[in-house]
């Protein structure tokens, strides 16, 4: 696999391919703040790969409130490859250096002992981020907050979606104009976001909470927290948009 947490407390990177497993309600934020180009970013200058869940695909199409909003702009996605349905193909590939490859019915087994105890959408994303030992993106943290108390792994880190809005605009393809235009349709949708950015603005707010998403030499990630920053690489010849 691409990266492998046993080396202690570090987590580094043995392979080009990232992967980032998406819940919900995350892309529900990203789709309906018309930040997508996120997925383009950290595929071609990070060389992330972003992945839902089938269960997270039938959560978002059947979402009384914003199926309608956000289906063509998933399907669009989906259909661009910016963003893939988790695959045994990508399973093979993403775990290919691995003497205990993962497959899907790993995942669908750790997922459904998850959905005993929390939605199916984020069971299965952070099965699966357990299981390929990879960040997912997810907002719900009564559900983290559940699974901990259960004594569940959790993935390495744990990214909001507000990690990602605030990562493209500290790596220069997000600007302050345009991060508070995110934040201002956010409030207005009465979307979940961490309770420093409810009542100021995104470059007040965003100061104040730790942002789980930086780049480094390496891919890495600390084994400590879910919390834990997780660190990309940029791509080499690649500059800022």
């Amino acid at each position: 696999v691409w990266f492998c947490r046993r080396r202690g407390q570090c987590v580094v990177a043995t392979g080009s391919e990232v992967a980032f497993i998406f819940d919900s309600d995350a892309l529900i934020q990203v789709f309906i703040a018309d930040q997508q180009n996120i997925f383009a970013i950290l595929a071609s200058d990070f060389g992330v790969r972003s992945y839902l869940m089938n269960e997270v695909d039938v959560e978002l199409r059947s979402n009384r409130k914003f199926g309608a909003l956000i289906k063509p702009k998933l399907e669009k996605a989906l259909k661009s490859g910016l963003i893939k349905l988790l695959s045994a193909s990508d399973l093979d590939r993403l775990s290919a250096d691995e003497s205990n490859p993962v497959s899907l019915a790993d995942i669908r087994e750790l997922g459904a002992e998850y959905a005993l105890d929390v939605g199916k959408g984020e069971a299965y994303t952070h099965a699966a981020g357990v299981l390929l030992e990879c960040p997912t993106v997810s907002n719900d943290h009564n559900a983290i907050q559940i699974l901990e108390l259960k004594g569940k792994k959790l993935p390495p880190t744990i990214l909001r979606s507000f990690d990602l809005f605030e990562f493209a605009r500290s790596e220069g393809y997000l600007d302050t104009h345009s991060a508070e235009s995110v934040l201002k349709e956010l409030k207005a949708q009465g979307e979940w976001m961490p309770n420093e950015l409810r009542h100021s603005s995104f470059d007040v707010g965003i100061r104040t909470i730790r942002c789980r998403l930086s780049t480094s030499l390496d891919v890495s990630s600390s084994t400590a927290s879910w919390k834990a920053t997780f660190f990309l690489k940029r791509e080499i010849g690649r500059a800022h948009v």
